[in-house]
């Protein structure tokens, strides 16, 4: 609109129309190429930036009754819907449903994971 304004009133200024278009497309891009990094994290399920699986997975091994974790997964399947599943494993004499709950009452509480699947060991 600023660019057919100023060709209506000066209309030998018709750069200003290629500027326009420019200055716009510069503005596109920028909006756009964090919303494209987003959608390909979830499409190649990568682990999302937020989350930080080495903390994670030294948070949960610092538990009083956890003696390793593995199998660790994080990914997303959509923008801000983020899934975690491992396997744990627990000292013999450990109460596997108490640990469980502990886990993840952690992750959701620390990584706002909501979708979380665990999988006990002894």
């Amino acid at each position: 609109m600023i660019g057919g304004a100023v060709i209506w009133y000066k209309p030998e200024w018709k750069i200003v129309d290629l500027i326009c278009t420019l200055v716009f497309s510069v503005i596109v891009m920028a909006t756009t190429i964090k919303m494209l990094r987003s959608v390909l994290e979830v499409l190649m399920e990568s682990t999302p930036r937020e989350v930080d699986a080495t903390k994670l997975e030294k948070g949960i091994l610092e538990m009083e009754e956890v003696v390793a974790i593995h199998e660790l997964h994080i990914w997303a399947i959509t923008v801000g819907k983020i899934l975690l599943a491992c396997h744990v494993k627990i000292r013999p004499e450990a109460n596997a449903d108490t640990v469980l709950d502990n886990v993840i009452n952690y992750i959701k509480r620390e990584y706002n994971i909501s979708h979380v699947t665990i999988q006990i060991e002894r």
